[in-house]
Order: C-alpha cells, then structure tokens, then sequence
C-alpha cells in the first residue's frame, strides 16, 4: 500500500506547476517528493537527510522517485515560494483511491457520515525569526514572539486509532490581530477545501467551543458546503435557554448503565435559537453525563450543539461522535509533535510560505502512514515484529540507509523476516 501511495503522491506532484524562470537545475516535483520522503522516513533535521542523499541516491529513487536534489537552503528556496494550495488535489486523489478499495467504508458513522475533526496548532515559533505570514504575539518582557498556526481537519472515528487527515489552512497575520479572529476566519476558507476533497461524502464536522458562532454555521451551510455539525459549546443564549427549560422540568433525557460502575445521562432539547444576533439559526442541544457509582460523582460531563436531529435512540450515537473531535489532538498533533515526525521543528521558516509548505507536507506523509498502518498488512508483521512504532522507524532508516530496495513493502518484509537478506552458507 505504502509504495502505490508514493506512486499517487509522485504523480500528482508532477502536476504542481513550476513559476520559476530560466534555467532549473533541480525539479519541483524532486524537492516536494524530498520533503515528502524525509517526513516519511522520519529524518530529525533537513540538513541530516540532505547529507544521508547521497547513501541514499538509489533507494530514493526507487522509492520515492527523486532523481536529484539541492542543498538544504537550496531546497528551501525552491520551496517557500509554492503556494499551499496546490497540496489539495493531492489528498483529494488520496481520498478517491481509498474509496476505489472500499476502505472509507468502515470510518463511515451515524447514517453513513464522515466525521471531520476540524483544530488549530502551532506550528512554528521564534522571537527572532519572522515572515510576512506570522502572527505576532508581545510577551510580557517586551519581546515579540512570531508564529505559525495551522488549522487542520482529520477524518476521525470513535473505533478507530488511525485517523486520515484531509487537508490544513494556514493561520496568517491577514486574519486578523486577535488569536480567535483568526481560527474562524481560517476555519471559514477550509471547509470550502473539505468540500472539493470529498465532494460527495456527508460530511460531520466536529469543533470546539470557539466556532459556536453564527458565521461559523452559516458557513457550514451554504448552498456549495452543505456539512453537519456537532460542536461544544459552553456559554452563551442556547445555555439559558436550557436552564429554563430545566426549571420547567422540560428537557428530554433517558440514562443506560454502560458497567457495574459507570452511568450514562443524556439531556437534550432541540429548536433553540443560537443568540441574539443569530436568531434565524435554529440548533438542537445535547448534553452529556458518565456517572461513577462507586465514587458517587460525575467523571465526564460535555454539551454540544448540532443540526441533527436528537432522538432517544440515537443521542448515544451522537455523544460519541461528539467525543471523538478529541481525536485530532491525540491521534492528530500529538503524534506529529511527539513521535519523530517533529511539526514544531523549524525544517525551514523563508520568506514566504516555507513554513506551512512542510507542515502540509508533513500532514500528507502522515496521511500514507496512517493508511498504511490501518490496512498494509505487511507493515502490520513489520511492526509487530518490531514490538514500536519507534523501533520500526529506526529500522525502516538502517535498512533504507544499507541494502538496496525497490520498495517499502520489501523493507517491511524484511523486518518482518518473510524475506531473508542473510548470505546462505553452503
């Protein structure tokens, strides 16, 4: 799986077009397959895999299709001036091959939805080094801080650890001065991105408390959009609405025991309006309960409002979904900043868009990896043979680094020890 997937990727980037004027030594689509390949071989530094290149020259050419690449500051160059843009139709051809082999299948819920978890994260920072896309943020001993956000989206699951990102948009300085100005208004320019990646799925976005607002919504449902939601919310007109109906002993609810210890609650209401300025959005409200009876206390409490309609047999369905946003934090950022694939790493800031160019980069190997591991079963012998992640990792690097291959699927038959590379003794 994991070599047909560099195949797509390769091929798309041979698409991305290429602004530079007279003679090009190196090729675009060999820079980006660059980026691409030491984010899939999990290379602490570009420097570091710059200088493993030249061990590497065969294997990356099978592998992942580069014939030659720069220098370091050289593939930088090259790179801070593609537009991130151009990244969508290559997740867009991602999506559509999965569907082809029925794997988005299973990572369909509640009637057949996706469920996109939409989050911001950071993805550089500096007190030195900015650019005209940075944020800037002054700390209290005067010092002004430059950073990079990204807004990424994910497909999530409550059964699922794997989780398939769709696409990020960059949080710029243009956005506004204001942290929260600025997710919104990112938020608003990726569903239209969500939309083209996956034109004909449903689609159940997940958000946080900060886009319970009418813009956000409104733009969920515009005519060319058309997404579901599901998101927290924790203050605001909805919430006193629903305190009203409690004192009246209005709110619908129905409770199961989920264990010998634990009690699920579930209120809901629905028809509410969202605010004051907002009174043509009509939302329904969710609100959730684990009760530990051992302990005589609530363990877990969350409320949400969604466009769906809340019914007894399905506001279960319906929390976990609500749930599962969390799965872009842990699933999603948690393992790009903590298990070698480095995103607050600054592999490149430049001048123009270097800095969200390899965070997208990233998401896309991250993408291949997460498919791989969800259905390659020869990665899966690999890793079980490998006990970690991290140990399959350094593995994949030796193996890459030493013995010359055609494909991943053999590194990983290797490790696996279905395919022996010891000389025979006679």
């Amino acid at each position: 799986m994991y070599d047909k997937l560099v195949e797509i990727v390769s091929k798309e980037f041979h698409q991305v077009p290429d602004d530079r004027k007279g003679h090009t030594e190196y090729l675009l689509h060999d820079c980006l397959m660059g980026a691409f390949a030491m984010f899939g071989l999990k290379d602490p530094s570009l420097l570091s895999f710059i200088d493993n290149a030249i061990h590497r020259k065969d294997n990356l050419e099978q592998v992942f299709k580069i014939s030659k690449l720069p220098t370091d500051n050289g593939m930088r160059k090259i790179l801070d001036a593609v537009q991130p843009s151009v990244f969508q139709p290559t997740f867009k051809t991602i999506f559509e091959h999965l569907e082809r082999l029925k794997i988005l299948e299973s990572r369909r819920y509640l009637d057949q939805h996706l469920l996109v978890s939409v989050d911001a994260t950071g993805t550089f920072s500096s007190n030195k080094i900015g650019c005209s896309q940075c944020l800037t943020k002054k700390r209290k001993n005067g010092t002004i801080e430059h950073h990079h956000q990204l807004l990424a989206a994910s497909v999530v699951h409550p059964n699922f650890k794997t989780v398939f990102p769709v696409f990020g948009e960059a949080i710029t300085r243009q956005d506004g001065s204001k942290k929260n100005d600025c997710e919104r208004k990112a938020c608003k320019r990726l569903f239209p991105h969500l939309r083209s990646i996956l034109p004909k799925e449903k689609i159940l976005i997940l958000l946080d408390a900060l886009y319970a607002d009418g813009p956000t919504i409104k733009a969920l449902q515009a005519q060319d959009i058309q997404m579901d939601y599901i998101i927290v919310i924790k203050e605001g007109y909805v919430l006193e609405q629903v305190k009203q109906l409690r004192k009246k002993d209005s709110l619908h609810q129905c409770q199961y025991q989920k264990n010998e210890k634990t009690l699920c609650r579930y209120r809901w209401a629905s028809n509410l309006i969202l605010n004051g300025a907002n009174q043509d959005i009509i939302v329904n409200y969710l609100e959730y309960e684990e009760y530990d009876l051992e302990k005589d206390k609530v363990v877990y409490s969350n409320k949400w409002i969604t466009n769906l309609t809340l019914t007894k047999s399905n506001v279960s369905s319906i929390a976990t979904a609500g749930r599962a946003r969390w799965k872009i934090e842990n699933e999603t950022f948690n393992t790009l900043k903590n298990q070698d694939y480095n995103l607050e790493h600054n592999y490149g800031h430049g001048k123009f868009y270097l800095s969200t160019v390899f965070a997208l980069i990233m998401l896309l190997a991250f993408f291949v990896d997460q498919i791989t591991r969800a259905v390659d079963e020869s990665f899966e012998q690999a890793l079980k043979e490998a006990k970690t992640l991290r140990d399959l990792r350094q593995k994949v690097r030796v193996l890459f680094d030493f013995i010359p291959t055609i494909s991943m699927n053999l590194i990983y038959q290797i490790i696996a020890r279905k395919v022996n590379i010891r000389p025979q003794l006679e």
